[in-house]
């Protein structure tokens, strides 16, 4: 049994300035006096552990592994843990390692017949709790409307895709305007995948048709869909106006600006609102030019990751978007931490996770007031201890940097 002792443990009502008891990988007692040993973190706030259901690598890893790696399988493995382990570093306790793409291809089936081996494993890093396929049934590449003409959903590609999985694709992304995407929603919703929509091209009669078939999450609220226009609402009004619809929300204020976000967070319930990363492989590198061949990004000062002058993915966590929220929109940090730890887990069915509560697992994180990480606990565990742990940037990413 360990005892912690903060002035700021932040439960789901309130903040406590006390005790909490930790046997095993369970809360068994949050107490505002104690007379025994324990452990004081003094002035730092105790959270619960974020869950990114939307994240697709960190540090410069990720589930696809390095591809110029001479075994690319044993590759793979590798970066698999050492992503899990920046983000324990990045307070993340959980998460759905996400796919990204736009055509059926060998090189994702290969990825998740990979990383379906690290979902329920406990390792020295964040949890994986499941598979996010963001993809490849898409109907927008990416911002500044850019689109192509993609064929219809092909549902066996679609089980093939779950069968390689071993059911642990969790969540699957789709434009549900293509042909074939009631069907494939039907599908998705057979094998316990929640559909979600993504880079849609969908107007708002559409969007609620989708949500009428079983969609319920709207994949990164705001980008790459159609927006709010005073004769059509839209995927995103379409979105927000809907009850059954959970909606992602990527908080760095670069992705969507802050006005937009506090608009956001006014009109969606709260308990509808999930705060993801969308984080890429940038996560914790520093800001300049990088030539991956084919293509060159810009990683500016503000944390940008640009492919010409589209975003491409995030480089900042989920905990930075908590801060962005706490300090510069007017959200209540418990507020902020109910979004990004316990409404993903009860979204997905993990109900005795995301919050710090007697009886849930013991997910915690010590941070302090600028919300950096010093400890993170995944089910009791420490994974990451920044006395210890250092964030190591992958070298072959940091050799792509020319400028």
């Amino acid at each position: 049994m360990q005892v912690f002792k903060s002035k700021k443990i932040c439960t789901p009502d309130k903040i406590v300035d006390g005790y909490m008891i930790v046997d095993g990988s369970r809360i068994v007692d949050i107490l505002e006096t104690f007379d025994g040993e324990y452990i004081d973190v003094g002035d730092k706030m105790i959270i619960p552990g974020i869950f990114d259901t939307h994240n697709h690598a960190s540090g410069g890893y990720s589930i696809y592994g390095d591809k110029e790696a001479e075994n690319l399988s044993e590759n793979r493995n590798e970066c698999t843990e050492k992503y899990l382990k920046v983000l324990a570093s990045l307070g993340v306790t959980s998460v759905f390692p996400t796919l990204f793409a736009t055509v059926v291809a060998q090189e994702e089936k290969d990825v998740i017949a990979s990383a379906k081996n690290y979902v329920g494993k406990d390792v020295d890093g964040a949890k994986a709790l499941g598979i996010n396929f963001e993809g490849p049934f898409l109907n927008r590449v990416g911002e500044g409307d850019v689109r192509y003409v993609p064929d219809p959903i092909n549902l066996d590609d679609i089980q093939e895709f779950i069968d390689i999985s071993d059911n642990t694709i969790t969540e699957m992304g789709l434009a549900p305007e293509l042909p074939n995407g009631k069907q494939a929603i039907e599908l998705l919703l057979k094998n316990n995948v929640v559909p979600a929509m993504a880079h849609t091209d969908s107007k708002s009669k559409e969007a609620f048709a989708a949500f009428d078939d079983g969609i319920t999450v709207a994949t990164h609220t705001c980008n790459v869909m159609t927006g709010i226009h005073h004769r059509n609402i839209g995927a995103l009004g379409a979105s927000l106006m809907d009850d059954r619809v959970y909606c992602e929300l990527i908080c760095d204020g670069l992705h969507v600006c802050n006005d937009m976000l506090k608009l956001v967070l006014k009109l969606k319930d709260h308990n509808k609102v999930m705060l993801i990363s969308d984080s890429s492989r940038f996560v914790g590198f520093p800001s300049g030019y990088y030539d991956f061949g084919n293509y060159k990004v810009h990683l500016d000062d503000e944390g940008r990751v640009l492919v010409g002058t589209a975003l491409n993915g995030s480089s900042k966590g989920v905990l930075f978007g908590i801060r962005n929220l706490v300090k510069n929109c007017g959200i209540d940090l418990l507020d902020a931490l109910h979004m990004a730890c316990r409404v993903p887990c009860l979204k997905y069915g993990y109900n005795d996770k995301g919050s710090l509560e007697v009886g849930n697992y013991a997910d915690y994180v010590v941070i302090d007031d600028d919300f950096n990480v010093y400890e993170t606990y995944v089910e009791g565990r420490k994974v990451y201890d920044s006395t210890i742990d250092k964030m190591v940037l992958n070298p072959k990413v940091l050799e792509k940097k020319y400028q």
